[in-house]
């Protein structure tokens, strides 16, 4: 029944998201669109047992049997989700303990482990059929101690990098021969599996100018070719007018959206105070990843309800500037128990279907409204721990409110156009004007919604005719069973 109950709240959304007055989102590259799903490919799914060799799953630096055919297999998980982009940690050629991808020892080959090029290509084009892109890892801030092309040659190296705590080789990327060496490397994955975008892994001091070059060079054989860039251990040092890349992944913002919303209490009026509406580069935004604690484990370290803060950490990520990463196993929600990176095997079936159907529900959501996806963010108001931003677009305004305090908090706003109500689409809440021109938004204590500005035209008879043929049916439905039930015993 509880199921049920939920189907309908989901179905709902529909009907109200059917204001055509809000024109969808156009069939555009742009980055801003895209709603990222991070694998760790090695602890994702064992989809064949023809690459597992020597894997030790009671050894958690070892290889665990995750692959390519893994990922083949949940696409269609990855894609009910609504996620449209598929980000892959490196599946280049590994050393024995880099299981994780990122001691890469040539950016030429498949890592055995994982499977072959041709399943590669396989995973691209079936992704690719779903409308799903493909965003490789691809690492320049340094290399495994066995990379023969680079580590043969000592003028091909700079310094060293520190990555999970040890110190490994890092290239001189203002060499030319290092430089077409990564060039022709880029241009070979795209070349031979066709796939969509990079995450480009840099440090401290990769050059920009190199970043720049390397953007060039990919987006000369596909124009809409992604580039998001992300620093190993630091975005110090990186000026976002300097660069060319797409997006950057903002570590920065990470810590600060995990202490909000781990706990509740906490207001995010400061945070949207200094959100960075003027860059060039989209921020890639994220909970949680495969290089941090897990924000479940953050959140029961707070003694707080796993689902209820992912909901609205959630709700947050997906409206407002910026592209969403989700970790896998996030929408589980998975915990390790431990205050270090989660690379345990994903749970994939099971979980929780209120917040599966929560990240599907945002989803479908953003996709609906460009406002929340290339609006102007405007904080509204802020009262306790209660936010109200709004994101407008054309004309078009999208409004968001988080009640993150320990009780019912209302806001009460006036520039919304006289005859029209707000209408909710996460809890199917109606605001209509008062008379004195007044919209007062009310949420009980942790929770959220967002509303859109449309006409008042009183009672929603379609829905409510709706929900009475579909709970009569039901009702008539259990009453039947039970009737034959009963004469059959």
């Amino acid at each position: 029944m509880q199921k049920f109950l939920v189907f309908l709240v989901s179905i709902s959304s529909v009907f109200l998201i059917a204001d055509t007055s809000y024109a969808a989102l156009e069939d555009d590259s742009s980055l801003q669109n895209e709603l990222i799903y991070y694998v760790l490919v090695d602890r994702f799914t064992n989809g064949t047992a023809e690459n597992d060799g020597d894997i030790d799953i009671e050894d958690p630096s070892a290889y665990h049997g995750g692959d390519i055919q893994g990922v083949i297999s949940n696409l269609n998980h990855i894609k009910e989700l609504g996620f449209t982009t598929i980000n892959l940690s490196p599946v280049m050629s590994n050393g024995a303990e880099g299981y994780h991808g990122f001691l890469i020892d040539d950016h030429r080959l498949v890592e055995e482990h994982f499977g072959s090029m041709e399943e590669l290509a396989q995973l691209v084009e079936e992704a690719h059929k779903l409308d799903l892109k493909v965003v490789l890892d691809f690492v320049v801030s340094h290399v495994g101690p066995n990379h023969e092309s680079l580590t043969n040659n000592s003028d091909w190296l700079a310094n060293t990098t520190t990555f999970d705590g040890n110190e490994y080789p890092s290239p001189d990327l203002s060499n030319e021969m290092v430089k077409q060496y990564f060039f022709d490397s880029a241009a070979f994955w795209i070349n031979e599996t066709g796939i969509d975008g990079y995450r480009l892994y840099m440090n401290e001091n990769t050059p920009s100018t190199f970043i720049n070059e390397f953007t060039d060079a990919v987006q000369s054989i596909d124009s809409d070719f992604f580039v998001i860039g992300e620093v190993i251990n630091s975005n110090q040092g990186f000026k976002s007018d300097e660069l060319t890349i797409d997006a950057l992944v903002n570590d920065q913002i990470h810590s600060r959206l995990s202490d909000i919303f781990s706990s509740y209490g906490n207001s995010i009026e400061p945070l949207l105070k200094e959100w960075p509406n003027n860059t060039n580069l989209t921020n890639g935004l994220y909970l949680d990843s495969h290089e941090t604690i897990r924000f479940t484990r953050e959140v029961v370290k707070q003694k707080q309800n796993p689902i209820t803060r992912w909901k609205l950490g959630l709700t947050f990520l997906y409206t407002t500037p910026g592209v969403p990463i989700v970790y896998q196993g996030s929408e589980v929600p998975m915990d390790n128990g431990e205050d270090s990176p989660d690379h345990r095997m994903t749970q994939i079936n099971g979980g929780d279907d209120e917040l599966q159907q929560h990240i599907e529900q945002l989803a479908a959501i953003r996709k609906q409204f460009p406002s929340l996806v290339y609006g102007k963010l405007d904080l509204v108001e802020s009262i306790g721990a209660m936010t109200m931003y709004k994101r407008e677009y054309q004309g078009k305004v999208v409004y968001v409110a988080i009640n993150n305090d320990t009780k019912t908090k209302s806001i009460t706003i006036k520039d919304v156009p006289e005859g029209m109500q707000l209408t909710g689409l996460l809890q199917d809440n109606i605001v209509r004007e008062k008379n004195n021109g007044e919209y007062k938004i009310t949420l009980d204590r942790e929770t959220a919604d967002i509303y859109i500005v449309e006409e008042d035209t009183g009672l929603n008879w379609l829905f409510i005719t709706f929900v009475v043929l579909v709970l009569g049916g039901f009702v008539g439905g259990v009453t039947y069973l039970s009737i034959k039930n009963k004469r059959q015993q």
